[in-house]
């Protein structure tokens, strides 16, 4: 009797080991996964940059990325002129404004893909040749996409989203370039605008049984939002 359960416990104990050792791998494979990502676009370095602070244009395009929107930004707005110069400026405020409808309300507008329209020819020409403001306007875009599909056809098509980004560097163009290091590591909180609605995207094509997004999701420098 006594043996039996000398045996029994041995073996709870070596299962009970095991299982620890196999949860510490995946979790630590998912970690990796997480870390890969942002090495891309400069590493945790960048991404936990907080030394660097929005202003003008880039301050309102930030607080409108947000996954909850303050209600500040939306009297900000508001508040603003419209802009017609076909200038960085101009693109960035356009931007903040749809990113900011999108977030809040789900819907995708005409002045959406009017957007993209009127900046894809030249916008490479904006933020030294780095198109990250029109790429996470895109990938924000498609997480709306996503969220309006049937669980069956959503997971395939994040998939498809995140091959793409992985295979391209981008939805359009790609961000993994020198010039895009440059200016994520000039604006650090860029880079987060974008990691975290990646991180959104990943969790739709990984599925429940992944971390690598939560990893993202819940790290200091991305707990905060985009900002």
């Amino acid at each position: 009797m006594i043996k039996a359960w000398i045996k029994c416990t041995i073996f709870f104990i070596i299962g009970c080991f095991l299982l620890v050792v196999c949860a510490v791998c995946w979790l630590a494979f998912e970690a990796g996964s997480a870390h890969q990502v942002m090495r891309r676009f400069g590493g945790i370095e960048v991404v936990g940059d907080w030394s660097v602070t929005p202003s003008g244009a880039d301050d309102l395009y930030v607080r409108a990325v947000s996954l909850r929107p303050q209600q500040d930004i939306v009297y900000d707005m508001r508040a603003l002129q419209p802009c017609t110069e076909y200038t960085r400026e101009c693109m960035v405020q356009e931007a903040a404004a749809i990113n900011l409808q999108m977030i809040s309300t789900g819907m995708i507008l005409k002045d959406v893909d009017e957007f993209f329209e009127k900046y894809k020819p030249s916008v490479e020409s904006f933020d030294d040749g780095c198109p990250a403001v029109y790429e996470t306007t895109a990938i924000i875009k498609e997480n709306e996409v996503l969220s309006r599909l049937p669980v069956e056809r959503r997971r395939i098509a994040a998939q498809e989203v995140m091959e793409k980004i992985k295979n391209d560097g981008g939805l359009t163009y790609s961000l993994v370039t020198p010039e895009c290091r440059s200016f994520f590591r000039e604006k650090p909180y860029m880079a987060r605008a974008y990691t975290l609605y990646l991180a959104l995207i990943m969790h739709r094509a990984e599925g429940s049984f992944s971390a690598s997004w939560v990893f993202l999701a819940v790290l200091p420098e991305m707990r905060s939002g985009a900002r």
